[in-house]
């Protein structure tokens, strides 16, 4: 296996450990249903590349098979379980294999505040492979409004539920119960709608938090003619920076806070950082096309890294890239290791590191009359690389190289 790059080519002298993460889901939200007693949802989302699928006639089928536990908060006395199984259906091939194409499902049970476990047990039919899941939940009762899930609009009438925002959004919807003054006791099943602008309103406070920092706030009107006094409540999006944001909602003396992602995601990669994904291709790329890649906008070399990463892959009929794996444990051990004077990736040794991989021998027992402390570096390809620590503080750099 060869990463090729700029500066040469190198055979891997370690085996790669890249495996594929689980990025299993679950969300849960919660809510007053009567008096004593409350809703609690869970939703529950799953990359289809996690199952095997078999090949039917005209399409490719899995089984999944579900198991939702719900404890006391020690784990000792089961209050609710339930095991089902559900059949997926996909036209291509490619859908299967696609980390963006999610199974979803969901779950309301009916429970009392206080605090419990949350297990799950996920089981591929054919592989037979298990994912489990473990929580631990608080439920209290809602006084004026309740915890959120983040939805935005798919078209006029559908909401989806979203964890992370990719593309821009310039509305949000935060699903959410508010118990009105004055409104009667809350009876009768679970109906969501959205807020429309008529009959005598209310106003409910909302914050938009960037990385800890307030970068927004505002007021939002909402009428009294909410079904189980359940409402989406829009959040105008008026900042699109990456990063993690923060939406707080207060009414009367009660507030809710709810977190998201907002940006690209890099789920193929050790970093969601899009300016570092590009730096590290500098190592991989020539010149002339990393120069290209420069020119692009955000989104567009995202999708660039990655068809580059997925033409590269060295075993295509499988899930894994191997190759790829290698960048990624590359790259986070010389961010653990070279993070000297800068990020470990940007340093001589980490450049060294990430296009050669690990040395073969490592000799720190150069020393100059000066006291500089040096380092070699060889490589069982005749390859050698010197570094000197100018600064006496470990941050090594290149003083000479020989091929």
């Amino acid at each position: 296996m060869l990463i090729f790059s700029c500066g040469g080519i190198s055979k891997i002298n370690k085996k790669s450990k890249g495996k594929v993460e689980s990025k299993i889901n679950v969300k849960t939200q919660y809510w007053n249903t009567t008096e004593d007693s409350l809703n609690f949802y869970v939703h529950i989302s799953i990359p289809l590349n996690h199952f095997v699928f078999r090949k039917q006639m005209d399409h490719f089928s899995s089984e999944i098979i579900y198991t939702l536990v719900i404890s006391d908060d020690e784990g000792k006395t089961q209050l609710y379980r339930e095991s089902w199984r559900e059949k997926i259906s996909e036209p291509y091939y490619e859908n299967t294999r696609d980390p963006d194409n999610l199974v979803k499902t969901e779950k309301n049970i009916g429970l009392i505040p206080g605090e419990y476990k949350l297990f799950l047990n996920v089981q591929d039919e054919d592989s037979r492979k298990n994912w489990k899941i473990t929580k631990t939940i608080k439920l209290e009762r809602v006084n004026f409004i309740s915890p959120s899930l983040i939805f935005v609009k798919e078209n006029d009438k559908l909401m989806k539920q979203v964890d992370f925002l990719i593309q821009k959004q310039d509305t949000i919807w935060l699903r959410t119960q508010v118990n009105l003054i004055g409104n009667e006791e809350i009876e009768g099943p679970v109906v969501e709608k959205m807020s429309p602008d008529h009959q005598s309103k209310m106003e409910i406070n909302y914050f938009i938090h960037h990385n800890k920092t307030v970068i927004d706030s505002g007021v939002v009107a909402i009428s009294r003619d909410g079904i189980q006094n359940f409402y989406y409540i829009p959040i105008p999006m008026t900042h699109h920076k990456r990063g993690k944001y923060e939406i707080e909602l207060q009414y009367l003396n009660d507030k809710q806070i709810t977190s998201f992602q907002y940006g690209l995601k890099t789920k193929n990669f050790w970093t969601d950082e899009i300016d570092e994904l590009v730096g590290v291709m500098k190592y991989v790329l020539p010149y002339s096309e990393y120069k290209k890649l420069k020119q692009k906008g955000d989104s567009e070399k995202l999708d660039a890294i990655n068809k580059y990463w997925k033409k590269k892959d060295p075993t295509p009929e499988t899930d894994e890239n191997e190759l790829l794996n290698e960048l990624n444990e590359r790259v986070k051990f010389s961010n653990k290791n070279f993070s000297i004077l800068m990020h470990g990736w940007r340093s001589d040794r980490g450049r060294i590191y990430i296009i050669y991989g690990e040395p073969q021998v490592v000799d720190e027992s150069y020393q100059d009359n000066r006291g500089y402390n040096f380092q070699k570096w060889v490589y069982a390809n005749g390859k050698e690389f010197l570094f000197i620590d100018r600064t006496m503080s470990g941050d090594y750099t290149l003083y000479h190289e020989r091929f």
